[in-house]
């Protein structure tokens, strides 16, 4: 990696870290409003944390997802809503680059404007017809629109009929005053990643605003400026695979941190240890809760170098690599999940408290843990199916 490109790496990480003090200042505050606090989200763009994977050409960092995920492991290590929102952001600043033609790309990017996207692929409700020049939009509508009371533009997957009578999917791009964003994200967890539901009633979406998901999974409408680029060759399923599964690492790494705040003034309730730090069960504990973080850590990045190396190489993963990446990912959800279940243990009856700071890390990563995307069961068992000389048991490769 260049100079220039390392130093970026050092300078957005630790931007995100820095972060860190007034993010968990805020956890309740989120818990409470079921948002992000607009002094957090101008902080996320003034730390230039929403661009990492936004192309030099539309004002954007440009990096790897090596950086992203660092960047995304500190923000959702001070809070899970901002990581989530972080991840999911950036993200899509990959894929609407990866995904649109030239027009759309500076309609959506314009000079001077620091844009906020969000979307979702998958339509509950969809009454969609094509037209002359585009698509006429009569009623559909998309759950899950993570960052959606924040965003600029949209993109949403939706379901078109072929010539033949086939049907295909296909992603559109829309701008935000041209949908309904609700207010029907009131959940356990994740509070504050806006993840609303969003409707488009009687809209026009032009051609150029529309692109057929077969074509963009195999970098088809990659516009020439970002033919070369390392980033926007990285594999398109593992990096969507990754962005679900980002800030498992902070979150647990939030978990510990917390947990150990409070280690020297705590007992342990009907025993003689009037210090938990001195008892053998804590000692037990700790260093395996640790231990977990670790691993999940060394198998995280290893599949996020691997994905950066591919890009880097220009060679595209093939079947059984991308099934051993998303497997590493499911992985470290599980390997996180074992760790903050370990420190959730030893804390006591503190822990039942809405506001006790370890349960709202708990709620936020039990909402991401169940995540379809990065359910560990379905990762490994396809892993292990490859494994065994059977055919992958998913089409999301």
């Amino acid at each position: 990696m260049e100079q220039g490109v390392l130093e970026t790496k050092r300078e957005l990480v630790d931007k995100a870290r820095s972060l860190i003090p007034k993010l968990r200042e805020y956890s309740e505050e989120i818990e409470k409003t079921n948002t992000l606090p607009k002094t957090i989200i101008e902080d996320l763009q003034k730390e230039g944390t929403l661009k990492v994977l936004r192309p030099y050409l539309f004002g954007g960092f440009q990096t790897n997802m090596r950086t992203y995920t660092e960047v995304v492991t500190e923000i959702a290590r001070g809070n899970g809503s901002a990581g989530w929102f972080v991840a999911l952001s950036n993200i899509r600043d990959y894929m609407i680059s990866y995904t649109f033609g030239e027009k759309a790309l500076n309609e959506i990017y314009k000079p001077g404007e620091d844009v906020v996207l969000a979307g979702n692929f998958k339509p509950i409700k969809c009454d969609i017809k094509k037209v002359d020049g585009g698509y006429y939009i009569e009623e559909a509508q998309w759950p899950f629109v993570s960052g959606s009371p924040h965003a600029d533009w949209c993109y949403f997957g939706f379901p078109i009929v072929d010539d033949n009578g086939g049907v295909e999917m296909a992603i559109m791009v829309i701008p935000r005053d041209e949908l309904e964003v609700f207010d029907d994200w009131y959940v356990m967890g994740l509070k504050g990643s806006g993840s609303n539901s969003c409707k488009i009633k009687n809209v026009f979406v032009p051609d150029h605003h529309v692109s057929l998901d077969r074509l963009a999974s195999k970098g088809h409408y990659l516009i020439e400026p970002l033919k070369d680029v390392a980033l926007y060759r990285s594999s398109f399923v593992p990096s969507l695979t990754l962005s679900i599964v980002a800030p498992a690492l902070g979150l647990a790494q939030a978990a510990m941190d917390l947990y150990m705040e409070r280690l020297p003034k705590a007992g342990i309730g009907n025993t003689f240890y009037r210090k938990q730090s001195e008892a053998a069960v804590t000692h037990h504990q700790v260093a395996q809760a640790q231990l977990k973080i670790d691993s999940a850590e060394l198998h995280l990045y290893r599949a996020v170098d691997k994905i950066d190396a591919y890009a880097e190489r220009g060679e595209v993963m093939d079947t059984a690599e991308i099934i051993k990446v998303k497997a590493d990912f499911g992985y470290v959800n599980q390997l996180c999940k074992e760790a903050i279940d370990l420190l959730v243990a030893g804390v006591g009856s503190m822990f039942t408290y809405d506001t006790n700071s370890l349960q709202i890390v708990y709620r936020d990563f039990l909402t991401m843990h169940l995540h379809g995307f990065i359910t560990p069961s379905s990762l490994i068992e396809t892993y292990g199916r490859v494994l065994c000389g059977q055919e992958p048991n998913t089409y999301f490769v």
